[in-house]
């Protein structure tokens, strides 16, 4: 478990707009997740229920290439909405397992149950055990994992011959909705490879979020994952999925980068978040090579640089999109202090 000392000028970031005087009167001190939380809590009225009575947002994401900087942007959204005060479950879906090591867990030496396997348990009636699969990454529940291994990639075996394949992973929510409810929102790293688990996991929401990064590769990932959202849609008439995109790695230098984004925006001008992220040195220093306990997101690792910024905005715009409430209470806009950041470069 990380210790998270957020200090004020952060702090002022990961709040709403109307809590200048907060920070103000706070000047010398850092905070935990849990001391922004109860600060909300109190300005909100309301008091703080442990278990929530409502299913958390779930929010998969999804692109059909990798290197696109998917498992950056989970592992630091995560991190943001945590910092935030919100409850947070972080669930790796890809055996290769990089956002387990983001979150500074070595799959090759610690034990753990992935979500393909309590899935199994699930489908097959077994004791699910859910919790003891849980490894807590920020104190008091503000992020929490589901890890992943290599072994994540038999599930499909077992899967083939499952009958409401698809639904499998909305089972095991509803099973142990309980469970479920502690958390207000749900992010899913899923694999580049279409799969059945990850078409089980892509379909645990209304809407994917897609990372695009600003290349001619990417954008034509995006053209299949498109096609794949229309063959699940076909497939389950009622099901309606959508895609809500995230642009990933502008640098204002590079002409490619801006034709990129172009061609984007004008293929997908309905489906594009207005923050778009920067090239950034920062995000390529996460992870450590020697030792996954010294891996960490930038907001961990380098709070004050404008990708850390960047994050922190597209946060606060997918809390409004997705209405993402703390302990039950969600207001629209006026979140975010700073407008579209790009351009970090070194």
């Amino acid at each position: 478990m990380r210790t998270i000392e957020i200090k004020p000028k952060l702090a002022q970031s990961l709040l709403p707009a109307d809590f200048d005087g907060f920070i103000q009167d706070a000047k010398g001190r850092t905070f935990q997740p849990k001391d922004l939380r109860a600060t909300r809590v109190a300005r909100q009225g309301g008091g703080d229920a442990p278990i929530f009575d409502r299913p958390p947002v779930q929010i998969p994401t999804r692109m059909s290439k990798g290197g696109v900087g998917k498992t950056t942007v989970v592992g630091n959204l995560g991190s943001a909405l945590a910092m935030m005060g919100h409850k947070v479950l972080l669930i790796d879906g890809d055996p290769q397992a990089s956002l387990t090591g983001l979150m500074g867990i070595d799959w090759a030496t610690e034990e753990l149950t992935h979500i393909g396997e309590l899935m199994r348990r699930c489908y097959k009636g077994q004791s699910v055990k859910i919790e003891e699969a849980v490894k807590p990454i920020y104190a008091d529940g503000h992020l929490d994992l589901i890890a992943s291994d290599i072994t994540l990639a038999d599930t499909d075996s077992w899967m083939m011959g499952a009958a409401n394949r698809e639904g499998i992973y909305n089972r095991l929510a509803h099973d142990c909705a309980g469970f479920f409810s502690r958390y207000e929102v749900v992010l899913i790293d899923t694999a580049p490879s279409t799969s059945l688990l990850t078409n089980a996991l892509m379909v645990s929401s209304k809407e994917i979020l897609a990372v695009v990064m600003l290349d001619g590769q990417s954008l034509k990932a995006m053209q299949v994952l498109a096609s794949n959202v229309n063959e699940l849609n076909r497939a389950f008439p009622g099901l309606n999925l959508g895609v809500h995109i995230v642009a990933n790695g502008y640098h204002p230098s590079y002409g490619s980068c801006k034709e990129a984004l172009q061609t984007l925006g004008s293929s997908y001008p309905d489906n594009l978040n207005d923050n778009i992220l920067p090239w950034a040195a920062s995000f390529r220093r996460q992870i450590n090579m020697i030792d996954d306990n010294l891996s960490g997101t930038v907001l961990e690792r380098e709070p004050g640089t404008v990708s850390a910024e960047a994050i922190i905005n597209l946060a606060w715009s997918l809390v409004d999109r997705y209405q993402i409430r703390l302990a039950g209470h969600w207001s629209p806009g006026g979140h975010a202090r700073a407008g579209e950041t790009i351009g970090e470069a070194a």
